[in-house]
């Protein structure tokens, strides 16, 4: 019995030595730029628009896949739409990788080795994103971190631009701010958008894709 069992071992060690080595996947890219619009509707619904540049290194596996996280689980697939340097992409499904977010698939427009890429991801709908504010009750708290990447994957520094539209109608001396985590400034720039609301802008140049 044991000679048996050393012979099947044997064979499903051979078996895995000679898969085909093309299975695994080498990913090692920089995220060079990640904008993103929080849209806040005033129908208390949240629209997110991301803009990722991707710089793919040399010998790296091409990025077919980008993983999108999500504030939380009421998001729809059909209210979701994407883009790589223009053209439309139609594999968007739920993540298999991160908790809560989606998986885009770029199928033929993989970033490629040594090539640079942008995606571009509009999550419309999302519900259950306001809240009381923890300094004043009388105020709804409107909370957003965007999205991250594996710090096994991705490295060197990201220029990170977030943008809080505010609802329609809401006047530049009502809405009030906290102060946001380093290496975000603390306060963030105000101005108007081309619609007449209300934005609030932070910008890092030195900000980490692997950090939430």
């Amino acid at each position: 019995m044991k000679r048996c069992l050393l012979g099947i071992w044997l064979v499903l060690s051979l078996a895995l030595t000679l898969a085909p080595p093309a299975l695994a996947q080498n990913y090692s890219f920089q995220l060079t730029q990640e904008t993103v619009h929080a849209y806040w509707q005033s129908d208390g619904t949240l629209s997110l628009d991301y803009v990722f540049v991707f710089a793919n290194d040399s010998g790296a596996s091409p990025i077919d896949f980008v993983d999108v996280g999500l504030p939380n689980a009421s998001y729809k697939l059909a209210k979701i739409r994407a883009y790589v340097d223009g053209h439309g992409l139609i594999d968007i499904k739920k993540s298999t990788y991160v908790s809560i977010g989606v998986a885009v698939g770029l199928g033929a427009y993989a970033i490629p080795a040594g090539q640079t890429g942008m995606v571009h991801v509009v999550i419309d709908g999302l519900t259950r994103v306001l809240y009381p504010d923890d300094q004043d009750a009388s105020y709804a708290s409107a909370v957003f971190s965007p999205t991250w990447f594996d710090r096994s994957a991705v490295y060197g520094a990201t220029d990170l631009t977030i943008v809080y539209h505010l609802p329609p109608g809401i006047n530049p001396d009502e809405p009030r701010y906290h102060i946001a985590d380093s290496p975000l400034p603390a306060k963030p720039e105000a101005a108007l958008d081309g619609e007449g609301r209300v934005t609030y802008t932070w910008h890092a140049l030195n900000a980490s894709g692997s950090m939430q």
